[in-house]
């Protein structure tokens, strides 16, 4: 083989001043797979921009139960009977007309909000709408029950027809309430509606007049009962105060308890009693004191004694002057003494007076006490004698007394309800009677239009969201980041069936090549020095695009003047197709030690070589695992500038982990909407655990117009890429149709068709 020197239109690139080590981790950028994807998910935040294009991509869905929601609510209002609605009301007055006070059985109300919705509850009712069916026959009409059934049949289905047509409703803030009836036709809609409020009315005043008569009877059946009972009692009473000579004075308006002749006198003895019992006690002070000290309120008011002190005074003094100039035994002195000596003998005799008086009246009065207590004793006894034998009586008497206030109560009650029971109150009152509609209610176009359109976007908007949150395929760019948190490398359109991959690439104008200009530029910022060395371009299924990025990075990079490798590692399924004996394949390489420069097969593409898989051998990941292939990656590495390997799917082969451990870093090929979250996140756990640097992934087949709308939805867990030999020359030329040609020559070059097929 030719040394990549000597290669047609070839041309080498610098390398520098050394050379890149092989797997160098070091240079590599950190953008391996995280476990901990999707921070827009976990946020929760509402983004616009997304709720936009999600209704962007789900525009016809939306759109279609849209039409669909008019065209059947059009379809709606086409078929149904115009119906017609009459409206009565009533006014609840606060209070009931009172043609005589407290003349009726049942009390006053109010109407507060209970017997408001009592009311309306009222109006509500079977027996009521029964009774508006019965007076207006609408059991014998034919919209209202069928001929066919007995009358009390179509009497209960004209009613629950009547029932299902009436609206009660109170007006807000007011005692009005409105009651409305709905039929096809207006003058029975009419008719029914006031025939329904003149029966309300009715039947309330017949209720209350079928209450006021029951009262009457029930108030004749207690008077006659009671009227017997009370004159029972009443001969009850006479008799038995007769037996036991009790003399009742409470009715001639005595005053005494028990109404006897000795509870009487018993309290005017006990008022006497504690008068005598007064009067003694002060006597006896009296006496007292006038004993004790001679002292007393009578001595002092004494003219008498008064005097004679005065007397005494009045000698005491001139004694008691002349005493300083004469003895005692002066004649005058003696005359003086013996006068003093007479008037303190009269003063003692007139005390002895007062104090003989105040004794006798002390005794008079203690005498008065004792007769009084002894005869109030005797009263006591013989007051509690009448008082044992009167309660029997007292029971008696009161339960005469009982008896006649309810006869009088009853009486009374009995001549109000006879007044009150020929009239007829009531709190209800029409307002408005219902008049025929002129034009129908219902169905109203515009407004069941409206409706269906709201209805039918928020059902469409909510579906839309339903399938944007079940659909989790990774089929925007955002989503590598959100959903995967890995770094974008590239974005590649979707090519229509037409267009041919390699003719895009020769276009440096066209979608293709700008996208793979753009992914090779991400990539030259990859590590500290640029480009890596070498790549693994991997996918998580077949016809994802793998073998176009790969083809695709290789030419960018071969434009610009980069000398580019591409390995076709996928043994199992080549994608390449070259000369026959041009190459023995990296399948040779890894079971010889022939050098890798006699096997590189040059391309139509300048700067673009290919190393093609070889023969198909029987355990490709054995072959992968040994050290060979390493040698093989540090040997191009060293010829090329950069090496890109062509692997099979992740998922189901061991040959991509292997692959990516040997390279620098690891490409994932992902297709829009082809791979479900979970399968993505299965891949790279995959890679993760084989050590792999993931720099980013390669969006592909991507459409612009629809914005990432999903294509493939529901892979799931299940990888079916299936590798078996082909049976017939027919799969082998099908085979070889979708392979690349672009190292091929002669007619494997005319029969190879370079489309998005892997």
């Amino acid at each position: 083989m030719a040394e990549p020197e000597s290669f047609p239109n070839a041309r080498r690139a610098a390398h520098g001043t050394g050379v890149v080590a092989f797997r160098s981790n070091s240079a590599v950028s950190p953008y391996a797979f995280e476990p901990q994807p999707a921070e827009a998910e976990a946020g929760g935040e509402f983004d616009a921009r997304q709720f936009l294009g999600m209704l962007l991509r789900r525009a016809w869905l939306i759109v279609g139960i849209l039409f669909l929601g008019l065209a059947g609510a059009t379809g709606y209002v086409l078929s149904v009977k115009p119906q017609y609605r009459a409206v009565a009301s009533v006014e609840v007055q606060r209070q009931e007309s009172q043609i005589i006070k407290e003349g009726e059985v049942q009390p006053m109300t109010i109407a507060d909000r209970e017997h408001m919705a009592t009311q309306i509850a009222l109006l509500r009712s079977r027996t009521l709408a029964e009774r508006v069916a019965e007076l207006l026959d609408l059991p014998s009409d034919a919209d209202y029950a069928p001929a066919s059934l007995s009358r009390a049949d179509r009497l209960s289905r004209a009613t629950t027809v009547v029932m299902g047509k009436i609206q009660v409703a109170p007006v807000a803030q007011s005692r009005v309430i409105e009651i409305r009836y709905e039929s096809t036709d207006p003058q029975e809609a009419a008719r029914v509606a006031n025939t329904l409020v003149d029966s309300f009315i009715q039947t309330t005043l017949e209720r209350r007049y079928n209450a006021t008569a029951y009262a009457r009877t029930f108030l004749e059946e207690r008077l006659a009962s009671t009227k017997a009972s009370l004159e029972e009692a009443e001969r009850k009473l006479v008799a038995y105060s007769r037996s036991q000579k009790i003399l009742d004075l409470s009715a001639a308006g005595g005053t005494a308890t028990g109404g006897s002749l000795d509870a009487t006198s018993l309290v005017a003895l006990n008022q006497s009693l504690s008068t005598a019992q007064a009067e003694r006690i002060e006597a006896e002070q009296r006496f007292n004191q006038v004993r004790a000290n001679g002292a007393a309120r009578e001595s002092l008011s004494s003219q008498a004694i008064s005097e004679m002190r005065s007397e005494r005074a009045k000698l005491f003094s001139e004694y008691q002057e002349k005493s300083s100039r004469f003895t005692p035994e002066f004649p005058e002195m003696k005359e003086l003494a013996a006068q003093i000596k007479a008037l303190d003998e009269e003063l003692a005799t007139e005390r002895g007076s007062i104090l003989s008086v105040l004794e006798g009246e002390y005794r008079a009065a203690l005498g008065r006490e004792t007769a009084l207590r002894a005869r109030v004793e005797e009263l006591k006894n013989q007051v509690q004698d009448v008082r044992t034998r009167s309660i029997d009586y007292t029971i008696i008497a009161r339960e005469v007394d009982t008896l006649r206030s309810q006869y009088d109560a009853l009486l009374q009650r009995f001549k109000e309800v006879s007044i009150a029971s020929g009239l007829g109150t009531s709190q209800v009152s029409i307002v408005d009677r219902a008049e025929a509609p002129r034009k129908p209610f219902s169905p109203n176009l515009p407004r069941t239009l409206l409706l269906a359109a709201v209805l039918s976007m928020m059902l469409g908007v909510g579906l839309a969201m339903i399938l944007e949150y079940l659909d989790d395929t990774i089929k925007h760019p955002d989503d590598i980041k959100n959903k995967l948190g890995l770094a974008l490398i590239g974005v590649t359109p979707k090519l229509n069936v037409k267009e041919e991959v390699i003719n895009q690439l020769g276009d440096p104008r066209s979608t293709i090549s700008e996208a793979f200009a753009s992914a090779r530029t991400a990539l030259q910022f990859a590590t500290d020095s640029g480009a890596p060395k070498t790549m693994l371009v991997t996918g998580m299924r077949p016809s994802e695009g793998k073998t176009s990025s790969a083809t695709g990075l290789a030419v960018s990079f071969g434009n610009v003047g980069r000398r580019v490798l591409i390995i076709d590692a996928d043994m199992r399924r080549p994608s390449f197709t070259t000369d026959p004996g041009a190459s023995i394949g990296l399948s040779g390489l890894l079971t010889s030690e022939a050098p890798l420069r006699d096997n590189v097969v040059a391309g139509a593409v300048e700067n673009v070589f290919l190393l093609p898989a070889g023969v198909i051998p029987p355990n490709p990941a054995e072959l992968l695992s040994g050290p060979r292939l390493g040698r093989i990656l540090e040997e191009a590495s060293l010829l090329f500038d950069i090496v890109i390997v062509d692997s099979p799917p992740v998922l189901g082969f061991a040959d991509a982990p292997l692959l990516s451990t040997a390279c620098e870093c690891t490409v994932v090929v992902i297709q829009a909407g082809g791979i479900r979250r979970p399968t993505a996140l299965r891949t790279l756990e995959r890679l993760d655990a084989a050590r792999a640097n993931i720099v980013g992934v390669i969006l592909t087949k991507f459409d612009t117009k629809k914005s990432g709308d999903s294509i493939a939805y529901g892979y799931g867990y299940q990888y079916a890429y299936k590798y078996r030999v082909e049976s017939t020359e027919a799969d082998a030329e099908k085979r070889l149709r979708k392979r690349v040609s672009l190292f091929a020559g002669g007619d494997a070059a005319n029969t190879g068709r370079n489309r998005e097929n892997d």
